[in-house]
């Protein structure tokens, strides 16, 4: 080993380690980043392939929903033209939805009108109707309710389970004249 040491100068010994120490450097701090970093994108790349061909798989799904969407079904509710209530027409309404409420098996158990609205000017009367019955009953009560021509905006619907049925409390607002 001596013998080795000795027939290399000691100027070649240094410019060989620095050498080493180059190429180490260089495989440490380049290649196996940009390898790690090749790695990754290659995953990548295999995540966004997988994407597109789902996407390719799933369009004429797409297609097919899109047209679906864009077609108007013709509804099943009944469509009123909408009328203001005439004011000899507002004793006649709390009857009417008595009537209505009885004929889908509902039973009200207060109709209260805003009676500010009665003498104001808003064109707007405030009606708070409390009922007790099925579900079922009450969303047919709510179809028949859309066909007074009078009715503007169904403002708020509460529902809450009693015991053997349901208690629904609704506000409506009805256009007067």
């Amino acid at each position: 080993m001596k013998k080795l040491l000795s027939n290399l100068p000691t100027q070649s010994l240094i410019y060989f380690l620095i050498c080493c120490a180059g190429i180490l450097a260089f495989v440490l701090l380049i290649i196996i980043p940009t390898q790690k970093a090749s790695v990754e994108l290659d995953k990548e790349a295999v995540k966004i392939s997988d994407r597109i061909e789902e996407q390719r798989i799933l369009k004429p799904v797409f297609q097919s929903l899109l047209k679906q969407a864009k077609k108007k079904n013709p509804t099943n509710l009944p469509a009123a033209k909408k009328a203001a209530l005439d004011r000899t027409d507002i004793s006649k309404l709390s009857e009417n939805l008595q009537e209505m409420a009885f004929r889908h098996g509902l039973k009200i158990q207060d109709l209260n009108t805003d009676v500010s609205a009665l003498t104001g000017k808003s064109g707007f009367l405030q009606i708070r109707i409390n009922l007790t019955g099925a579900f079922m009953d009450f969303r047919d009560f709510l179809v028949d309710l859309g066909t007074i021509p009078s009715l503007e905006v169904l403002e708020e619907i509460q529902i809450r389970a009693i015991e053997g049925s349901r208690e629904f409390k609704i506000k409506i607002w009805m256009a007067q004249k």
